[in-house]
């Protein structure tokens, strides 16, 4: 959900670019005599909430955010969707989100409570620092999305007993609202909030999967310890290939990603006394002890998630880094387990 940011990180880079492509998709919906926001480089929420700023002091936008949220779908959020939908129930999906909700609003003030009474639960907007529409379209924008967040997860859930309460006036009529967003919606209300059936939280969700939950949520953990990291570049590029998933991309792609020359970002790897390919190496080592102590995938899944094209390169890569072969590995760590 775009709030204000000042940082730059390849994780955000890349999720305020997919608000930026979510926002013309929207402008071309909604009102296709506005021009398409150009997506300046570098990319960040910050200049993101600064077009919607501008943008709402030539055009009546005030309904916006409310259609713009709603395109907004579990997977444009990267490896946190990943996380999420992982999960078991809706109840640890939701929790999950609010755990990570830095990584999708990043620096901004953006807050929710829940609560459950009567057999619904209420998930409340409880603090969100803007000013003006663009207030208005960023609590419009974050209540819709997450109408769009259950309906991603609990997709036989009848949204028409979610109820949507939205502190301004309607701009529109409610029954426009009502069909786009397929639930209750009510307006001038005293607090932005979302109700629902409390029995959805015990939800399981079609898409769990608990041997990867974990270790999504390890990386987002990794990843938001990182956002904040400053000019270790070691760091960053290892937060850019664990985000991006990609560990076969070149150093020129991960460069560009960073916003760099390539030769910039060679020569800060070696300052910091490593270069590209130790890095890639480490990131990939460091996947696979997690892939082999926490799961049950096979040296082939394992080799094909850390990008080998044969298993036997990944097992003499493991074998060259910890002198030690994967199937060892494993073994030893089952029996610490066993002795623990």
């Amino acid at each position: 959900m775009p709030t204000h940011s000042i940082s730059r990180d390849s994780h955000t880079e890349t999720l305020t670019r997919r608000y930026y492509q979510l926002l013309n998709e929207t402008l071309a919906a909604h009102n296709p005599v506005i021009q398409a926001l150009l997506v300046p480089d570098p990319c960040t929420t910050l200049s993101f909430s600064l077009a919607v700023r501008d943008l709402q002091k030539i055009h009546d936008l005030r309904d916006l955010g409310l259609a713009y949220g709603r395109r907004i779908s579990i997977s444009d959020y990267g490896i946190v969707g990943l996380a999420i939908a992982s999960t078991r129930s809706f109840g640890e999906a939701l929790a999950t989100q609010m755990r990570f909700l830095k990584m999708l609003t990043d620096v901004s003030k953006v807050s929710y409570t829940i609560s459950d009474s009567n057999g619904l639960t209420t998930l409340a907007l409880t603090e969100l620092i803007q000013s003006g529409e663009t207030n208005q379209f960023m609590m419009g924008a974050e209540l819709s999305a997450q109408v769009r967040f259950i309906a991603d997860l609990l997709p036989d859930a009848q949204l028409a007993q979610c109820h949507l309460y939205i502190p301004f006036a309607c701009p529109r009529t409610r029954h426009f609202y009502e069909s786009l967003l397929g639930c209750k919606v009510s307006f001038d209300e005293a607090e932005a909030r979302l109700t629902f059936p409390s029995q959805w939280m015990d939800a399981v969700l079609k898409t769990s999967d608990v041997m990867l939950a974990p270790l999504l949520e390890d990386r987002c953990e990794h990843i938001l310890a990182r956002m904040q990291t400053g000019d270790d570049w070691t760091l960053r590029v290892r937060n850019h290939l664990l985000t991006e998933g990609s560990l076969m991309q070149s150093l020129a792609v991960t460069a560009a990603a960073l916003d760099l020359p390539v030769h910039t970002l060679r020569a800060r790897l070696y300052k910091s006394g490593t270069n590209y390919k130790k890095v890639i190496l480490e990131v990939r080592m460091q996947l696979a002890c997690q892939y082999l102590e926490e799961t049950h995938l096979t040296l082939q899944q394992i080799s094909y998630q850390l990008g080998y094209s044969q298993p036997s390169n990944f097992q003499l890569a493991f074998r060259k880094y910890f002198h030690k072969a994967p199937g060892e590995w494993r073994a030893n760590a089952s029996k610490r387990v066993k002795n623990s």
